[in-house]
Order: structure tokens, then sequence, then C-alpha cells
């Protein structure tokens, strides 16, 4: 009886480390993708006719950037560094 117990598990384990392998096989790295360069996002802000007034940088997974917004008052645009919108200028009081 032991020795059939013995075996059982020896399979059980196999198969189970044989279905993990395949499946970490064909997983798609999702953290992968690339960054907008500096370049293009201050190209992305000047279009929306924003004046920009230093580099931009990568804060909390989107980039900011000091500007001056259409009415002239100092506030950060911020960019998505993956697929480039812009969301829009945030204005400090």
């Amino acid at each position: 009886m032991r020795k059939h117990l013995l075996t059982a598990t020896a399979i059980a384990t196999a198969l189970t480390a044989g279905a993990a392998a395949s499946a970490d096989e064909y997983r798609v790295p999702t953290h992968a993708m690339a960054l907008l360069t500096s370049t293009r996002i201050s190209e992305i802000v000047h279009a929306q006719h924003v004046r920009s007034v230093g580099d931009p940088y990568l804060y909390n997974g989107r980039y900011l950037m000091r500007c001056y917004d259409r009415s002239g008052q100092l506030g950060y645009c911020t960019v998505d560094p993956y697929s480039g919108a812009f969301l829009g200028v945030h204005v400090t009081l």
C-alpha cells in the first residue's frame, strides 16, 4: 500500500511541475512596454498650445512637466508615458 501512495505522489508532483513550466512559457510580460522619450513628451505638450518651463520627469507612473497654460498660470502638465495621451494641466494656486 505504501509503495502505491509514493508512486501516485511522485506522478502528481511531476504532472503539476510540467503544467507550471508550460504555463510560464506562454505568458506575455505586461511590464515590457516602452516608455515615450522626453522629446516626444515635449512635442505632445506643445501641440496642446501650452508653453513648457522645464524638462519632463516621470512621477507616479506619469510624465509631469512644469508649464504655463493658455491663460498664463503656472501649473503641471500630465502625459501618459505609454500611450502619449495628454491628461491635462493642473494649476497650482
